[in-house]
């Protein structure tokens, strides 16, 4: 069996997981998914995984072929409303799971969490995700924040906490997805400058996990008392002690006057509580040469007897694969398109490319591509892997045989590792749901 056929044996042996026992998935359990129709339970996630920029009615005409004997629109929608927010959650989490993990020096996950907004339907009485007009959007526009956890040499996404772009707030997503990962591996959390506050820090660490997350130069100089100007790779260790009061006389070790930090109360940290009115905290702080003359500041947890400074200008370069992701899912996998008016609808299509996005990657990233003594290094071209696969993925007849990994492996495009482009500050106007046809 190739490799592509197994993970496709997985995802549908996830798929029956969840078919198996509809009724709790359903919204109206004992009356929903009861009746044996063209568009069942399996089929009906089956197409949803594998939707892309099409109107539904060609949606359905992709799938089940053009036929009068098509599911019509109507029954599309009914079905789809019949499933519970979290069917396609529950899904994502059946699949990932059951694939194998790839670590970074044979012990670490690497996972870098970002956020990421998403135009979504223009509806102006929904307070929770609409943006008043400006200069530059007119007529207002509508949107939906899309936390995500991603796995970086795995090249899948392992958790998304969705919020409505109006009640956006990446700290609480980060620290709800931190403590519900479990699991016996270590993982090393990854994050933007936007992850850097001392409540993050004691999740992953309350969780016996690890985290390497970038801080602006005054955020920096907070956390050892002095600037990190004119040091060039300072590699610090630090313990502080953590407390919301001001009064030196309710120091629990006045000894260690120099370590406290204040935290204000309007500042979110879980582990300062009445019972709790300090805690104590160890961290590493470290500024990094990526470019000549361009320096980073790092906050993290690790081990020093395990990573020097060539370690962490490895890993911080190799954040970046999750910025790839976020465009992968938005635009080979058709996330800007989305089919669904309601929130809710598009919360669940959200899931569901994810999923086909870790289908893709984990089919795509096992295809060899052969050297043949070619002057660049190649590699796979996603954007068309992504259409083999979901081509592959939507084969239901038992009969039709499809060799994805030559498919895969005739579509690649030339690495040119060291390259660097400014980054594009363009205004894009958000579109509004648009007919498709």
């Amino acid at each position: 069996m190739k490799y592509s056929d197994s993970v496709k044996a997985i995802l549908l042996a996830a798929i029956d997981e969840l078919a198996a026992d509809p009724e709790r998935y359903a919204k109206r359990p004992g009356k929903d998914f009861t009746r044996n129709r063209k568009l069942g339970f399996k089929k009906l996630l089956l197409m949803f995984l594998t939707m892309e920029g099409d109107c539904i009615k060609e949606e359905i005409y992709t799938y089940f072929g053009r036929s009068v004997d098509a599911p019509s629109k109507a029954a599309f929608y009914k079905q789809l409303q019949k499933l519970k927010d979290r069917a396609l959650r529950c899904l994502f989490f059946a699949f990932s799971r059951k694939l194998e993990d790839r670590l970074f020096n044979g012990k670490y996950r690497l996972v870098a969490c970002d956020g990421s907004a998403l135009d979504i339907f223009r509806n102006p009485d929904d307070p929770d995700t609409f943006y008043e007009p400006t200069e530059k959007s007119p007529k207002g526009y509508n949107q939906a924040c899309i936390n995500a956890c991603y796995s970086i040499l795995d090249r899948r996404f392992t958790d998304l906490v969705i919020q409505p772009g109006r009640k956006r707030n990446e700290y609480s997503a980060f620290c709800q997805m931190v403590d519900s990962a479990g699991g016996s591996l270590m993982t090393v959390y990854m994050g933007d400058r936007g992850y850097a506050s001392y409540n993050n820090f004691a999740h992953v660490i309350e969780n016996g996990q690890y985290f390497l997350i970038r801080c602006t130069d005054k955020k920096t100089g907070g956390i050892p008392g002095c600037s990190m100007e004119g040091v060039k790779e300072p590699d610090l260790h630090v313990e502080r002690i953590l407390t919301r009061s001001q009064s030196k006389k309710k120091h629990g070790h006045p000894e260690r006057a120099e370590d406290y930090r204040h935290i204000c109360r309007k500042v979110p940290m879980d582990y300062l509580t009445d019972a709790r009115p300090e805690y104590g905290i160890s961290l590493r702080v470290i500024r990094v040469e990526i470019s000549p003359g361009s320096f980073e500041n790092l906050i993290t947890n690790l081990p020093d007897y395990e990573f020097d400074m060539d370690d962490f200008k490895e890993l911080y370069h190799l954040r970046w694969g999750r910025e790839n992701a976020c465009r992968d899912i938005k635009y080979p996998l058709c996330l800007k398109a989305l089919h669904s008016k309601k929130y809710e609808y598009a919360v669940q299509e959200i899931w569901a490319r994810a999923i086909l996005h870790n289908f893709c990657s984990e089919t795509a990233f096992h295809v060899e591509v052969e050297k043949q003594g070619r002057k660049h290094e190649y590699q796979v071209n996603y954007s068309e892997a992504v259409k083999t696969c979901r081509k592959f993925l939507r084969i239901h007849d038992g009969k039709s045989v499809m060799d994805v990994e030559s498919l895969i492996a005739s579509n690649i495009e030339a690495v040119r590792p060291g390259r660097a482009f400014p980054r594009q500050k363009r205004f894009k106007i958000p579109m509004s749901f648009c007919y498709r046809n």
